[in-house]
């Protein structure tokens, strides 16, 4: 089986992504590729499974209908899989959050995939805001690239609410030179927008 796997990955993959490329602009192409992909998520071995998500990563928002799998490695037991799992969702889902966001708000949880998940909802931004709960509290992270990515984040889905508005001002003041940079930025275009 792992061999029928690679075949398709291999076929995927020729000539530096060819056809996932094709398959960002053809629906066909994406309706025929994506399939095999998502099947391959299910593969015992974890190489397969991490290619296939790099895979529908590169096709992005052809491959949405293989969003409901890929959310569910999101929690997986391989710390790779569940980084690259966001990757992908952030990139192939954001246009039905529905899909997408509980998930990326459920990895903000998990160190290695919080920036991540930061990203790609700052990506979705006002459609994410039943995230807005879980990214707050990252204001306070010890790390400041986190810090950053939240700034970010809440800024995007809704920089208008009073409480983000509070955050941020308090962020222009972090110990770390990005995160203020990065408040600053989003104030001042709360206040042109």
């Amino acid at each position: 089986m792992i061999n029928d796997e690679q075949a398709v990955l291999d076929e995927v993959n020729a000539d530096k992504w060819a056809m996932l490329y094709r398959c960002r602009w053809s629906q066909p192409d994406a309706d025929r590729v994506v399939p095999q992909l998502t099947e391959l998520l299910d593969s015992t071995n974890p190489l397969i499974t991490h290619e296939s998500l790099r895979a529908l990563f590169r096709i992005g928002t052809p491959a949405a209908r293989a969003a409901p799998r890929v959310a569910e490695l999101t929690e997986s037991d391989d710390s790779m899989t569940r980084r690259l799992a966001v990757l992908a969702l952030g990139q192939i889902a954001h246009t039905i959050p529905d899909a997408c966001v509980g998930p990326l708000a459920s990895a903000l949880s998990d160190a290695e995939c919080c920036r991540d998940a930061l990203r790609a909802l700052a990506f979705i931004g006002s459609e994410a805001h039943n995230a807005l709960d879980q990214v707050k509290p990252l204001f306070s992270n010890p790390d400041a690239k986190v810090r950053k990515a939240a700034v970010m984040a809440a800024s995007a889905i809704n920089a208008a609410d009073t409480e983000i508005i509070e955050l941020l001002h308090r962020a222009v003041a972090d110990r770390s030179k990005i995160v203020r940079e990065a408040a600053s930025k989003c104030l001042q275009a709360t206040r042109i927008g």
